[in-house]
Parts: structure tokens; sequence; C-alpha cells
């Protein structure tokens, strides 16, 4: 994928139509909390991540199909 960012830890983060396709193909999305204060908070769909335009994001793992429609 292209659009990274890293952080200095090395930590590839999204911008938010990277995050939407990724979504899109099965990968789990996260808002990343940069400061360290906070877990980063996992969405759950392609809306959550249009609201959260302006955040970057980041792109975990592959996940089943019937885990992305968790809440």
């Amino acid at each position: 994928m292209d659009c990274m960012m890293y952080d200095n830890n090395g930590l590839a983060t999204y911008t938010m139509s990277k995050a939407l396709e990724a979504y899109e193909e099965g990968y789990a999305v996260y808002i990343a909390h940069p400061l360290d204060e906070d877990p980063d908070d996992r969405l759950f769909s392609a809306e959550e991540i249009i609201k959260s335009d302006g955040h970057l994001f980041i792109i975990k793992e592959e996940v089943l199909a019937d885990e992305q429609t968790k809440n």
C-alpha cells in the first residue's frame, strides 16, 4: 500500500482513502493514537472510517468477514 507515513517507532499510518481500501479488502482498520495515551480504536464500518477523516489510520491484520460486523 502507498500513502504511508511513519512515526519514530517505524509504525506505518495511512490516509482515509487507503484505510477504506484496506477495510474493503478485509483488513482491520484502527484510528492511530500517536502519543500512546490511549489504545488505538478499531473501526467496524466504512461509515466510521469516513467520519474519522482527518486522522491517521493503522491497518493491522487481515480478519475474517464475520469479524468485520462486530461492534
